[in-house]
């Protein structure tokens, strides 16, 4: 199903979206490529003049260099003109497809951010990279390039130059026409099997970018395990196939279009010989000759650009299909239509009043495949300003439970509400906006440290992201930098301890004020002190939010007010910590394992 949906896919129709703001390139690339084609087919016939009214004429010498000197003149006049011409369209024509291919690529990058977790689960990040940035954007680069550049003026000067090579012979023309027909009838051949190679090529580069950027994120990785020589290995398999198939795609093409180029000079050898005989033996002049030769070296040239465009449009077709198919993957996590979306502000406070719980799921059933369901008809509830801690073993549904109350993933069936409400009556954005995570791996973006507190917060004044900095405990590590605040991160954060990385994201978590704070196994991997000072953190913030704290060191949830143990997706046990310490069960199990 999926291979004839691709078939039906409309080249033009689909490019035709993103024109946007550059219609009227459009109109002023055609108009004037228009002239400069009517200059391009008007230069052979001056040649004819220059051959028959001037150097074989019957007229004294000195008559014949003057028709001369004016039809060269003439002829060089509408040469500079085709050129300043063709200059303009171009100059707009550029325009048209650079800002069309930024829109495409605008509006794949926005698909990218909207679509649900679940499709990156299932598509690695160098694959998305190659569509934007690699082969498939290139070749409708390429594509587009050859039609808005070429096809309008080649286009007038063709019909033109047909109209005039009817009026000098007919023998002429028809022989051209069985050329024209060959050509044609070799390119269609040479289409489908170029498409097919350019798929295979794109799929083959989407597998070696997929691994390319897993190992350059793993790249301590595989210095710690001492497995380069794998990987130089496997790395040199996929530059293999991609060289390969990249030889394979490209001698193809030049075999494909070498076929129609070698029938048009075969045509052109051909003609010259019917020509000759029609000079010799009719008394064709020698001038119709000349022209008919130039306006068929334009016809033919057009014949051939065109078939070109032809072929590589497989290839554009090839990459668009590949784009197209990530921006129409609908989104597992829909927006909710334009103007009923509810406002948060308004039922938080609603929800205060009535004193319902600010996160609630109701018989929530969820799995991340068909196959294995993590909950079956989970429920749960977290009031406003309650601290709570999610305990459990691996895979038991505690990091689960917060990517669902921020509608990561939606759910199968059941409920999952926010300040009494069904997170999906709410606008995605704004419901995330309530929400201030601090992941155990967070990211860092390639800026400074101040641009990366207030990443989601960028009109944030710097008070407000110093005074979050020193909640979090980032001055204390910030000061001793050479440039302060305005240190760049490198390359994922590489220049920082864990420790460092995990008060950055503090500070970017409650610069915000969110309602809700997510601490996902902050201080798993850190040490003492950094552990400390990100305990101290969440003490001080438990007193104002309600914090949820997914924990990895049960020593981080002493303090708070309930702790959820969850095991096969469920609830097990609640309670505060020294009473679950003290009673025989899941959580007791836990913390003697921890010891």
């Amino acid at each position: 199903m999926k291979k004839d949906k691709k078939q039906k896919l409309n080249f033009w129709k689909t490019m035709s979206q993103y024109i946007g703001d550059y219609k009227k390139n459009v109109f002023v690339s055609v108009i004037f490529s228009l002239f400069t084609g009517v200059m391009l087919a008007v230069q052979p016939l001056i040649i004819k003049y220059i051959v028959d009214d001037g150097i074989s004429s019957d007229l004294a010498n000195d008559a014949k260099m003057k028709v001369v000197l004016a039809f060269c003149g003439l002829y060089v006049l509408v040469s500079f003109l085709r050129i300043v011409l063709f200059g303009i369209a171009a100059n707009s024509m550029y325009k048209l497809m650079e800002g069309t291919l930024s829109n495409l690529r605008n509006q794949f990058f926005s698909s990218v951010q909207d679509l649900s977790m679940s499709f990156y689960d299932k598509t690695a990040s160098g694959e998305l990279f190659n569509c934007i940035m690699g082969s498939p954007m290139n070749n409708i680069k390429t594509f587009l390039n050859q039609v808005v550049i070429s096809v309008p003026y080649q286009a007038v000067s063709f019909f033109i130059s047909v109209a005039a090579l009817l009026s000098y012979d007919w023998m002429l023309t028809l022989v051209l026409i069985v050329i024209t027909a060959v050509m044609v009838t070799l390119n269609t051949l040479s289409r489908k099997k170029i498409k097919s190679i350019a798929r295979d090529y794109i799929s083959t580069e989407n597998q070696a970018s997929k691994y390319i950027n897993d190992m350059l994120h793993g790249l301590e990785a595989t210095k710690m395990y001492s497995v380069e020589n794998n990987i130089m290995t496997k790395f040199k398999k996929y530059t293999a196939s991609m060289r390969e198939k990249g030889v394979n795609m490209a001698s193809s093409i030049w075999f494909e279009h070498a076929k129609p180029e070698f029938t048009q000079y075969l045509g052109t050898a051909v003609i010259y010989v019917v020509g000759a005989t029609l000079c010799v033996y009719r008394g064709l002049s020698t001038g119709v000759l000349f022209a008919f030769i130039s306006s068929m070296g334009i016809i033919l040239s057009t014949i051939s650009s065109i078939l070109q465009i032809f072929l590589n449009q497989s290839s554009a077709i090839a990459g668009l299909e590949k784009i197209m198919n990530v921006i129409n993957t609908p989104s597992e996590t829909p927006e909710i239509g334009e103007g009923r979306a509810r406002s948060v502000e308004i039922e938080r406070e609603s929800a205060k009043n009535k004193e319902k719980p600010c996160i609630e799921f109701e018989n929530v059933v969820f799995g991340y495949d068909d196959n294995n369901k993590i909950y079956n008809g989970f429920n749960c509830k977290i009031k406003y300003n309650e601290s709570v801690g999610l305990v459990g073993g691996s895979g038991s549904g505690k990091s689960t439970f917060t990517k669902l109350a921020m509608r990561l993933y939606d759910i199968d069936s059941g409920s999952v509400k926010l300040h009494g409400r069904d997170i999906k009556e709410f606008n995605i954005h704004d419901m995330r906006k309530c929400f201030g995570v601090v992941p155990q791996n967070p990211f860092m973006f390639q800026c400074s440290i101040m641009e990366n507190v207030r990443i989601a917060y960028p009109s944030a004044t710097n008070n407000e992201v110093i005074k979050a900095m020193e909640m979090a405990h980032v001055h204390e590590f910030v000061n001793d930098l050479p440039l302060g605040w305005n240190t760049v991160i490198g390359d994922g954060g590489l220049s920082l301890s864990g420790g460092q990385k995990q008060r950055i994201a503090v500070a970017r978590a409650i610069l915000g004020n969110p309602d809700i704070l997510i601490f996902d196994e902050a201080t798993s991997a850190l040490d003492n002190i950094s552990e400390g000072l990100i305990q101290k953190s969440m003490e001080e913030l438990m007193k104002t939010h309600t914090v949820i704290i997914v924990a990895h060191r049960l020593t981080t949830i002493k303090n708070v007010d309930r702790i959820l143990v969850f095991k096969d997706g469920d609830v097990v046990e609640e309670g505060k910590f020294d009473e679950l310490a003290t009673k025989d069960g899941a959580f007791k199990e836990l913390l003697t394992f921890k010891d």
